[in-house]
């Protein structure tokens, strides 16, 4: 019996040595192993959504970590499972869990996060980084939106404003590569939105990306969901082949500076001579009036085949579609009033 004790006594003992140098050991790797004098600089990648499984896995295969294990203990430990960033990060090997996961959650104060919604104009976006960049940064942004600059980079560039090709979505940028950061991902976004498919059934139909982007802009502006989009594309369309006037109340908007908040437009600002004014004018403007969603511009691309000539949008958004002009008369008086 004394024999089985003392067994377990050297058992237990052993045990507890082995732990205290285990646990030793990942106190020095978390929270003080310091890069050695040939450490290693390593630019590491963390994709948005990335798990701490696989930013563990990635900092084990540079060599950043010894253990992912140790990683993910300490992580949890340190309630950080939430706070890693997106983005690129200059790392060092030799560096301490507590240094890695300080670098990696930590948002670099030179970034910048900001969001354009679709359907917004060129000039409202300026406003948007005045907010998100502070006073004046959108302004200077403005001053290099040289189109002719870009389209030696984006073929599909031939006109002289980069609206409608600025592509709406959430961005990331650095204030020290503002304002050609900003604008380059804005094209690029737009350049791998329209795919090879997409620019491929354009030609077909015999038109260019410039008239898709153009009226898919005004649709954006004119009706919310996506089928009322198909509808309409395929009612300006036909519009378009017989000569008829799109009659947009977006584009009036754009010439007088409006928010476009009301959907209507005043015969006065209907008055306006300016070719984007579709009232005045038949064809397209000379150009789009807005960065219009992936959404708009499929819309444009695949119609939906009606027999509507005429819509009106009412005030709680829904889209109400007539044949004749009679008929437009007829739901203005039962949608507008």
């Amino acid at each position: 019996m004394s024999k089985l004790i003392n067994l377990i006594v050297i058992f237990c003992s052993v045990a507890f040595l082995v732990g205290t140098v285990v646990g030793a050991s990942f106190v020095w790797d978390a929270f003080f192993r310091a890069p050695g004098k040939n450490d290693t600089e390593i630019v590491l990648t963390v994709v948005s959504g990335e798990s701490v499984g696989d930013i563990s896995r990635s900092l084990k295969e540079s060599n950043l970590i010894p253990s992912r294990l140790g990683f993910r203990f300490y992580v949890k430990l340190t309630r950080a499972e939430h706070r890693f960033q997106p983005g690129e990060f200059t790392l060092s090997t030799g560096m301490s869990y507590a240094s890695l996961v300080s670098a990696l959650t930590v948002v670099s104060p030179d970034e910048v996060t900001i969001t354009f919604p679709e359907g917004l104009a060129i000039q409202q976006m300026v406003e948007k980084i005045n907010t998100a960049f502070g006073a004046g940064w959108g302004d200077e942004w403005l001053g290099t939106l040289d189109s002719s600059e870009w389209a030696e980079t984006y073929s599909f560039l031939t006109e002289d404003s980069l609206e409608g090709y600025l592509f709406p979505d959430t961005y990331k940028i650095s204030r020290s590569g503002f304002p050609n950061g900003l604008t380059y991902k804005l094209l690029t976004n737009f350049s791998e939105k329209l795919s090879p498919e997409l620019r491929t059934e354009i030609a077909s139909q015999g038109k260019t990306i410039h008239e898709i982007i153009t009226l898919a802009s005004i649709v954006e502006r004119e009706v919310r969901s996506d089928e009322d989009r198909a509808l309409v594309a395929d009612l300006f369309w036909r519009r378009l082949d017989v000569g008829m006037a799109l009659q947009a109340d977006s584009t009036v908007h754009y010439v007088v500076g409006s928010d476009g908040t009301s959907a209507y437009t005043s015969e006065t600002d209907r008055s306006v001579d300016s070719p984007y004014n579709t009232y005045k004018y038949p064809g397209l403007p000379p150009g789009p009036i807005c960065n219009p969603s992936l959404s708009s511009i499929k819309a444009v691309i695949y119609p939906e085949t009606n027999n509507a000539w005429y819509f009106l949008t009412d005030n709680d958004g829904g889209v109400h579609y007539a044949s004749t002009n009679d008929e437009q008369n007829e739901n203005k008086a039962l949608y507008l009033q």
